[in-house]
This record gives C-alpha cells, sequence and structure tokens, in this order.
C-alpha cells in the first residue's frame, strides 16, 4: 500500500545531521557507529530509499528554522538547535534548505509538487507501477514543500516571493515564542519564552497574505492562545500536518478535543506523529524518553486514530504525518517500529479493530490526497 506521509524534515536532517537521504537506513546507521554520534539525533529510520522500500510516494517536507533574538552567540552547535538570532539569518538557512531540495530534483531523487495537477499526475504514475509489479526504486519521490516556523518569512508580504519558489503551506511558528505567534513549549524547562500568547500583529497580516495566495495553514504548534486566534482570523482552509490527541496525552503540544472539533469542522485532516511522548507521555521517563520505550507500541498510536474518528464520525480526516526523519531515533518511536516501512504493521492493527481496508487506505494516503488536490494551486 502507498504512503503519504504528511509530515518529514528531510532537508533539516540532511545539512544538520549530515545524513544523505539517497543512502540506505543501515549505511547511515553503519556510518554514525565509529565514533558513535551523541549529539541526540537518534539511531536513523528514514531515507529516500527506505521511503520508497515503504511506499511513500508522496511526502510533506519543511524548510525549518526559528529566529530567536535572545539565543547566545558563540554557544555550542548553534545550527543544530536551528534557532537563529535574526530573521535574515534564518531566511538564508532556509533558503539552503529549498536549494538542497532542488539539487536532489535536479538529480531525479524527488520531483517537487506545486499544482493540483502535477500531484495527480505523479501518484497515478507510482500507482500504475505498483499495479503493474514495476520497480520504484527509481521513481521519483513526491514532495510537497512546508515551512515548520514562518520566521524565514522576514516580512508578511514576501511570502509571495517564498510561494513563487514552491512553498505551498506553512506553520505559523514552532516551539515557543515566534515572529508571528506562540508556539508550544519547548523541552527546556522554565525557558521564559515559552509563554502562551496571541498571534502577533504581524503574523495577522501573514495570514492575511495567506488567504491571497490560497495557501492553507497548518495549526500545528500554536499554543492554545494562538491557534484559537489563528482559527478566528484565518478564513482559509486549516489543517494539522503531525499533532496527536490531548485526550491521550496530556500536554499542550497536542491537540485537545476542542481543537480536533474545529478543525473537522474547517473539513481538514489531523495527521497522527510517532514520537512516543506524543503517543503516551504517561507511560514514560524522560526526556529523553528511552528507559520505557517498550511500553509504547503502534497499538496506542491507533488509539488516537480512533479517538480523532469517534469525533469525526468517520476515518475521513485522520492521517499520517510521522515525524520519524530528525531530531530523534528509533528509540523515541513505538515499539515495533524500527524503521519507516514498520508503518505498514499499523494497518494490521487498524484491520484487527475492525476497520474496512478503504479506512485503511484514507488514513495511509487517501484523505492527505484529496486534500492536497483541494488545496494546491490548478
Amino acid at each position: 500500500m502507498l504512503i503519504f506521509d504528511g509530515h518529514l524534515d528531510i532537508a533539516y536532517n540532511a545539512l544538520v545531521h549530515e545524513r544523505d537521504p539517497r543512502w540506505s537506513v543501515d549505511e547511515t546507521r553503519q556510518r554514525e557507529l565509529d565514533p558513535p554520534c551523541d549529539d541526540g539525533r537518534g539511531e536513523c529510520t528514514t531515507s529516500f530509499v527506505e521511503m520508497r522500500e515503504a511506499g511513500v510516494a508522496v511526502a510533506l517536507t519543511t524548510l525549518l528554522g526559528r529566529a530567536k533574538p535572545w539565543v547566545k552567540p558563540g554557544r555550542p552547535h548553534a545550527f543544530r538547535g536551528g534557532d537563529w538570532p535574526t530573521q535574515e539569518m534564518v531566511h538564508a538557512w532556509a533558503h539552503g534548505q529549498l536549494a538542497y531540495y532542488r539539487e536532489m530534483e535536479r538529480q531525479g531523487e524527488v520531483r517537487i509538487l506545486e499544482t493540483a495537477p502535477q500531484l495527480r499526475n505523479h501518484w497515478a504514475q507510482w500507482q500504475q507501477a505498483v499495479a503493474d509489479g514495476s520497480d520504484t526504486s527509481k521513481l521519483p519521490i513526491g514532495l510537497i514543500i512546508t515551512m515548520e516556523c514562518a520566521d524565514p518569512t522576514v516580512a508578511p508580504d514576501r511570502l509571495y516571493d517564498w510561494h513563487k519558489l514552491g512553498l505551498r503551506t506553512l506553520l505559523l511558528t514552532h516551539f515557543g515564542q515566534g515572529q508571528y505567534a506562540a508556539g508550544n513549549p519547548s523541552e527546556d524547562a522554565g525557558n521564559p519564552h515559552d509563554l502562551d500568547g496571541p498571534i502577533t500583529p504581524r503574523g495577522r497580516e501573514l495570514l492575511r497574505e495567506m488567504v491571497k495566495l490560497g495557501m492553507p495553514l497548518d495549526l500545528t504548534h500554536l499554543s492554545d492562545t494562538s491557534f484559537w486566534d489563528a482559527i478566528e482570523y484565518f478564513p482559509g482552509q486549516v489543517y494539522s500536518s503531525h499533532s496527536n490527541c490531548r485526550a491521550i496525552s496530556d500536554q499542550q503540544r497536542q491537540f485537545s478535543d476542542d481543537m480536533i472539533r474545529a478543525v473537522l469542522e474547517r473539513d481538514g485532516v489531523l495527521g497522527v506523529a510517532l514520537p512516543i511522548n506524543m503517543i503516551r507521555l504517561d507511560l514514560i521517563e524522560g526526556p529523553p524518553w528511552t528507559p520505557l520505550k517498550h511500553e509504547v507500541k503502534l497499538e496506542h498510536l491507533a488509539d488516537h486514530i480512533d479517538h480523532i474518528c469517534q469525533l469525526a464520525g468517520s476515518a475521513e480526516h485522520v492521517a499520517l504525518g510521522t515525524d520519524t526523519d530528525g531530531g530523534f531515533g528509533s528509540e523515541t518511536c513505538p515499539h515495533g517500529y524500527d524503521r519507516h516501512r514498520d508503518i505498514h504493521v499499523l494497518s494490521e492493527i487498524l484491520g484487527q479493530r475492525g476497520y474496512p481496508q478503504s479506512a485503511v487506505t484514507d488514513i495511509f494516503y487517501g484523505n492527505w490526497l484529496r486534500f492536497y488536490q483541494r488545496v494546491l494551486p490548478t
């Protein structure tokens, strides 16, 4: 079964962790054994090779960086955290990530999808290859470019420039206070910049520019107040690329039932993610979340899917946004997930719970496919 993955950080993982996605997972793991890498990246789970093995025909992938004027210059491994002192710096950093995607496109590894017809044609090529039993190892992987934190957009009216270069959606902010909105708290306990707060006046301007361009808004990572501001101020299409249910894993990073209903009322889709703290915070210790990893299983991720389906009344609004390639590794993914192809175990779990095959295919690709055919330019 093909997969449409709603969230990966491919360029960030390449440029920060120096992992070439053209290598296999095993090759990357071997390269990082001697000397062992100790920068928190975790054990590799995803690459272009692995994505093709898993049947990932399309992925939403990021330009990721944050402008934090208060960060200390000269801190160790500064860029590895994704924070820069100014928007101009993070603007340049994001352009570097976009340049990486474009180079991978020139080499035939990926195909950047900017319009609905491009998405339809690309998906049809993958479907036909699978139906014919053809080799998919040389097919380009389709990428839709998002910005995980809008800080690289130096001014709201500069969003047009990014859109012209292929950006098709964005998140207003990431962890902590951003230039356009407040994000959910980071893992830095006591950080004074992790406060809940509203969308900023510049954030409202950015939302107006998004409406002009017809861009959908990803509500992931917003603080509670900024989330509800976005629902009020943004009349366009909303969704969440990678958030789970607060009713099951009780932390501000996840969506409350009222938030999920707000997305459903706007005909949005919610992608569920694999980090174990997002699945069952009560079953682990940490960070670093490793001591009780074996307690969190893919069955627990299915609980989040069940919960969204119960609120929606169908399986038409939940999808996958795995987030499994950047900033953490297999040790902080659910038990039973070692690399990306293992996500197919989830289809068996859903089948055992009574989900018909049509619902499983919707969750694995159908819901995202219809959503992006609807919101991408025609």
